[in-house]
């Protein structure tokens, strides 16, 4: 199977000062955010860092000592659990740089990485317009009976991606499994949508609206998800990119609405860090809903963002989901650059359960705003004027790595539908190694392919056998 270029993890601290500082952007602004950019460009939230301590005790020793350095320090939040220490959320007076003021007692007293907490955003080709209802989400509503016999969905035929990865050839093997979990970390999800309210995960152990987690895993109430840029158990998509994403992954086929996700049967766990107009979020918040997909049952998630600098808390999220067999399906980015030469993160990772995708359009061209990277980028899937579900039961077509990577995402969903017992190695190497090969994709991508599903089932077949889907 073919293998990422190895690119080292940074253990970095903040190095150089810390650049201009701007007016927030609309995304962050809802929450009185200032936005900073470090030496190298990327933005983060000024006064606010992420820090890795071997303990507790260590993380205050530190403070203790370092407070004529970093003024008031009004938090402590307790972000993941890694193996070898534990990340914070720390706020400070002054800009991130007046931490390295301190780097001799960070050393001292057991401050293993000290980063600032990264912006993100959507990847996205232009960015979709806000709809209503904003913060908070509507109530859910009950979920409808789908028809006894499949009826025919009247824009199956506007989704060129579907008839390019051959997703029908591998519809007739299986339609996908609600018991295979996909979570859509991103701007949310209208979880009311006619065409995904089928296909959402629920939560079965929690009981709704009783205000008491009933299950507890530490989230009151968390029934399809949870918003973790909001603090709440209504992860509904004021930005509609989540919505749009979902719909490609599992938009419900053969219940004469709108269109067919590459996933006609599976389960969306909704997780929202990003919203608002610009489709912002930031590292801490990009962590804990790693965490919970990890946590909670994921088989997958769809990472459809980037953007920020190296973030060992957010390598460090990854690489667990990763050793709890969790594919993290990650956008290339749209600045068409080469990921080998400058990396584009979540997707440059050098993690084994990484799969970075890039886009193409109806020609099975790279798309003219795709990253792509001979070594670090995998493979691409459709991701030009892609047409999916967006809030308040509409539709629209979007273009991006942010289209092209939950493709991906359903053709692995499904093919856990037929063969539940395949490792995330496995799935990894049937995506990869069963490409259609594209000339122009040749030294543009480490397959040198496009995605095609009806390949990936072929190989499975001769590999693993006879499917068994669930």
């Amino acid at each position: 199977m073919p293998t990422h270029k190895k690119v080292q993890p940074q253990f970095r601290a903040l190095a150089g000062s810390v650049a201009a500082i701007v007016a927030a952007t609309g995304a962050l602004s809802a929450q009185a955010k200032e936005v900073a950019y470090n030496a190298d460009g990327h933005p983060y939230v000024k006064g606010e860092m992420l820090i890795k301590v071997k303990s507790k005790a260590s993380l205050e020793r530190f403070l203790d000592r370092s407070r004529d350095s970093l003024g008031s320090l009004a938090v402590r939040q307790s972000v993941l659990d890694a193996k070898d220490g534990t990340w914070y959320k720390v706020q400070v007076k002054e800009s991130v740089g007046s931490m390295f003021a301190a780097r001799e007692a960070a050393q001292a007293e057991g401050v293993l990485v000290a980063e600032p907490n990264f912006i993100y955003e959507t990847q996205i080709g232009g960015k979709p317009n806000k709809p209503e209802p904003g913060v908070g989400g509507p109530d859910y509503e009950d979920v409808p009976d789908l028809p006894d016999e499949p009826e025919e969905d009247p824009r199956l035929g506007d989704l060129y991606g579907l008839e390019l990865i051959d997703a029908e050839t591998a519809w007739a093997v299986t339609q996908g499994s609600k018991d295979i979990i996909v979570a859509d970390i991103d701007t949310g999800v209208d979880y009311n949508h006619p065409d995904l309210i089928n296909n959402m995960w629920r939560n079965e152990a929690e009981i709704p609206g009783n205000g008491r987690d009933d299950d507890r895993n530490g989230f009151v109430d968390d029934i399809v998800g949870w918003d973790f840029r909001d603090k709440d158990a209504r992860p509904f998509d004021d930005n509609s990119h989540g919505s749009h994403t979902s719909g490609t992954i599992a938009a419900t086929g053969g219940n004469g609405v709108g269109i067919s996700g590459v996933a006609q049967r599976t389960s969306i766990m909704a997780l929202r860090f990003l919203g608002g107009a610009n489709g912002s979020g930031t590292s801490d918040d990009a962590v804990k809903s790693i965490q919970y997909a990890t946590a909670n049952g994921a088989h997958l998630s769809s990472n459809s963002w980037g953007g920020g600098g190296f973030s060992q808390a957010l390598y460090d999220a990854i690489q667990e989901a990763g050793e709890a067999g969790i594919l993290f399906i990650a956008a290339a980015g749209n600045a068409n650059s080469d990921n080998d030469a400058a990396p584009s993160y979540p997707a440059s990772y050098d993690l084994d359960n990484i799969i970075s995708v890039a886009a193409t359009d109806s020609r099975d061209s790279r798309a003219s705003f795709s990253n792509y990277g001979a070594t670090t980028v995998d493979l691409a899937a459709p991701g030009v004027q892609v047409l999916s579900t967006v809030p308040g039961g509409a539709y629209k077509s979007y273009s991006g790595t942010s289209m092209a990577t939950p493709h991906v995402a359903g053709a692995a969903a499904l093919i856990l539908a037929a063969y539940p017992d395949l490792s995330a190695a496995d799935l990894k190497s049937l995506l990869l190694e069963s490409v259609d090969s594209i000339p122009g994709l040749d030294g543009v991508v480490l397959t040198g392919g496009r995605l095609n599903i009806a390949n990936a089932f072929e190989m499975a077949r001769s590999r693993f056998g006879a499917p068994t889907p669930r």
